[in-house]
């Protein structure tokens, strides 16, 4: 929505030519215009798709792919207490922790449902594959 209203300040002053009526001005706006309109299509495809090949978290400025094999354990953070240990997220093989903080949820079991679809995935794999052994 913040992209939107960027977009539509940064279109409306430039139609207008009334602020934008000299070169900084039309510089000012213009980027108005395109970084508003990059902010709304990135936060429409944000998230986490899951394929036979793996997993792509889409943030707002970058995009990481995780193949199946590559993935080493599936955290969801679950500690005794309350609170989680630590964020949910991936331990890959070479160490490095991916978090997927685009699968948060307001709802806790929405959460866990998640975790639960993506646990059983790369089990699956892990059990079909020759080249996780």
């Amino acid at each position: 929505m913040v992209g939107g209203v960027f977009a539509l300040l940064g279109a409306g002053m430039l139609i207008s030519g009334k602020v934008a009526s000299g070169p900084a001005g039309v510089v000012i706006y213009t980027v108005c215009l395109a970084g508003g309109a990059w902010i709304a299509f990135r936060s429409c495809v944000m998230g986490v798709q899951i394929d036979s090949t793996g997993l792509t978290e889409r943030g707002l400025g970058s995009s990481k792919v995780v193949p199946w094999c590559a993935i080493s354990v599936v955290n969801t953070g679950d500690g005794p207490g309350l609170a989680p240990a630590e964020a949910p997220g991936l331990t890959l093989k070479s160490g490095e922790r991916v978090g997927l903080g685009a699968l948060a949820s307001y709802s806790s079991r929405t959460a866990d449902a998640d975790f639960v679809l993506i646990k059983s995935l790369h089990a699956s794999h892990v059990a079909d594959c020759t080249n996780c052994a």
